[in-house]
């Protein structure tokens, strides 16, 4: 069959008419926007699912004037709260949401932004949350930002929890000059690094519900580095486990305040199963104390170019859930904790710490808390202290305070004179499982804060058979660098377990 060719040109007065139409709708358009009143509309976005209302993301249209920070998160924050219906509904504002799109961390920018949207959907009448401690359903912001040749792009969804997980119900975008933005919010800092931390422990969370937990004091592998290195690593994670969306970090000293010695007890109590073997199997003492869903536990190297940082959560029964780690530059943090420890004036003591993680041999494990907890608890003069102590097999205990001078001084088991008490006097093989709790369970003294003032050293040593020293620590033995020097050969030279554990106490006047 032969084909033809078909013509699809129009007759010469059709294309006029044509040509005649495009230039007066191109006049009127250009003569209405320059009418007083004429505001053009923005952009429309594709509808989001479950969301009937339409999608509406924002953008700067070439005649608009440039938007700052604040304009720019007003038209996000309206966009958002039309589109997601958000009024009279709870939605998590977390800065470890809020980050660079290509580093992924969470910028000073990131807590600049949050500030400014929590108040914007207050006034539009919804509720933002600041952590997830302070409802139990509730809906995510979350957004990212970056760099579009001179203007920083902005991006916001509001998700809620479904069926197969986060679900968006919400999104809008906005540009903002570069020039319109403090440089320093985009720059790296400490607290960038925590929220970013803390972000991939949300991520490779499987459990949506929150979890109360108790956040350790971090294990300092390195010893080219300072010991007072774990502490700040402790200090400087909380605050961004506190304003995430997972992990509630417990108050010691708030979460311990008031509870009567039978409470402690029950609380510290645990069921020891004999072919449970592994001496770190379990939340730890002070987890069980404050009734913690879980522990944190973190560890720190120095390496050349990098402060390498490994956090690890476990529930109650020690299962991991959830890990991650970090690589942060050294020059974010202190000087002086990326050194050796110096001899401090204030705390004499050099003998070889035993750190927040213990020492255990032949799965012998001890533990040592205060009803302030571990994290170095604050005392001042006049004060009474109590200590908390758990084995998880038999044996015997002896706690020593190696205070700020440097000297050593026995506090379980002792007499009436302070001196080590006779076997059946005082210090018999407590139960496994079962909390010593101090004064309560010694001999007839209290703990109570009085100079010298500073940090001490609360030492906690534990042995399946008895150890050797005077009754009575004079001379050399008052040393706290002697007395630990030989305890500590006697438990690894002889038969038998052998373990110890230690808090940091703080005193002032």
């Amino acid at each position: 069959m032969k084909k033809h060719p078909v013509d699809f040109r129009l007759p010469g007065s059709k294309r006029i008419s044509l040509f005649c139409f495009a230039f007066f709708s191109l006049l009127f358009f250009c003569t209405s926007a320059f009418l007083p009143g004429f505001t053009p509309s923005r952009a429309e976005g594709v509808a989001l699912a479950g969301n009937d209302s339409g999608g509406r993301s924002s953008s700067r249209s070439l005649w608009e004037s440039d938007l700052n920070l604040d304009e720019a998160v007003e038209r996000l924050t309206e966009t958002l709260v039309e589109q997601g219906k958000l009024v009279g509904q709870p939605v998590l504002i977390s800065p470890n949401d809020l980050y660079d799109a290509r580093t992924g961390l969470s910028l000073p920018l990131a807590t600049q932004l949050r500030n400014k949207l929590i108040t914007e959907i207050k006034n539009r009448g919804g509720r933002a949350l600041l952590s997830c401690a302070d409802e139990e359903k509730f809906m995510i912001l979350q957004g990212t930002w970056q760099k579009q040749g001179e203007d920083l792009s902005i991006d916001l969804k509001v998700m809620k929890f479904g069926v197969n997980g986060l679900e968006a119900v919400a999104s809008a975008s906005e540009k903002v000059p570069l020039k319109k933005i403090d440089a320093e919010s985009l720059t790296p800092d400490r607290g960038s690094w925590a929220r970013y931390l803390v972000r991939k422990l949300e991520q490779k969370n499987a459990n949506l519900n929150s979890l109360k937990v108790h956040l350790c004091d971090f294990s300092v592998r390195s010893k080219k580095c300072n010991s007072d290195l774990g502490p700040y690593l402790t200090g400087w994670l909380r605050p961004a486990l506190a304003e995430g969306r997972v992990f509630v970090p417990l108050d010691q000293q708030r979460a311990l305040k008031g509870l009567t010695t039978n409470t402690l007890r029950t609380r510290g109590t645990r069921a020891i199963r004999p072919e449970q073997r592994k001496p770190d199997a379990g939340a730890g003492l002070t987890a069980d104390l404050l009734k913690a869903d879980g522990e944190i536990k973190g560890e720190v190297w120095l390496h050349e170019k990098k402060v390498e940082v490994r956090v690890r959560v476990t529930d109650r029964q020690g299962r991991q859930i959830t890990a991650a780690a970090v690589a942060v530059p050294p020059e974010l943090f202190p000087g002086d904790l990326l050194k050796p420890t110096s001899s401090d004036p204030g705390f004499r003591s050099t003998a070889a710490k035993t750190g927040s993680e213990g020492i255990s041999k032949d799965g012998l494990k001890v533990e040592l808390t205060t009803t302030r907890g571990e994290g170095r608890p604050l005392y001042h003069n006049g004060e009474h202290i109590k200590f908390l102590i758990r084995l998880n097999r038999s044996a015997r205990v002896y706690l020593f305070d190696l205070d700020p001078e440097g000297n050593a001084v026995l506090l379980y088991p002792v007499d009436e004179n302070g001196r080590l008490a006779q076997s059946g006097q005082c210090g018999s093989l407590p139960p496994p499982g079962v909390p010593i709790i101090l004064p309560e369970d010694g001999c007839s003294y209290d703990l109570v804060v009085d100079k010298p003032y500073g940090r001490d050293r609360v030492w906690v040593v534990a042995a399946e058979l008895p150890l050797q020293f005077p009754r009575e620590l004079t001379g050399k033995w008052k040393k706290a660098d002697f007395l630990v020097k030989k305890l500590r050969e006697q438990g690894f030279s002889r038969r038998g377990g052998y373990a110890e554990s230690e808090v940091e106490v703080t005193t002032r006047p």
